[in-house]
């Protein structure tokens, strides 16, 4: 599990901004339920809680939370059917393709940018 400094470094160099609050949410719980915190935020429906809270540029930094914390992205039955251990990781689950899912979130992104209509100021 990384720390709260972690992950707004990880945020800070790729997407520009820490987004401090995102990763406070997502381990709010804790410090009432320890590692099993996750079961509650670090999934699908909490990213899209981000989105609806925050913004689309905040669900992807809690998408990178998430990718770092459980080497990949579950969902909320996923930890209710126990296809996913506490920590929200599968049992084949390696960094190595957390790593590839976070590369594939950053060259989305970065693709996004450029493709953007650029505004020019007069």
């Amino acid at each position: 599990m990384a720390h709260l400094y972690e992950h707004c470094y990880d945020c800070e160099r790729w997407l520009g901004r820490d987004w401090e609050e995102v990763h406070i949410w997502l381990d709010e719980l804790f410090a009432e339920y320890g590692p099993a915190h996750r079961c509650h935020r670090h999934h699908i429906e909490g990213i899209e809680e981000v989105r609806q809270q925050w913004g689309d540029e905040a669900a992807i930094a809690a998408k990178i939370h998430i990718i770092v914390d459980c080497w990949g992205i579950p969902s909320m039955a996923d930890y209710e059917n126990r296809f996913v251990n506490q920590f929200g990781q599968e049992e084949d689950s390696t960094w190595e393709e957390a790593w590839k899912m976070i590369q594939t979130i950053r060259n989305e992104r970065d693709i996004g940018r450029k493709n953007r209509p650029q505004t020019h100021a007069a």
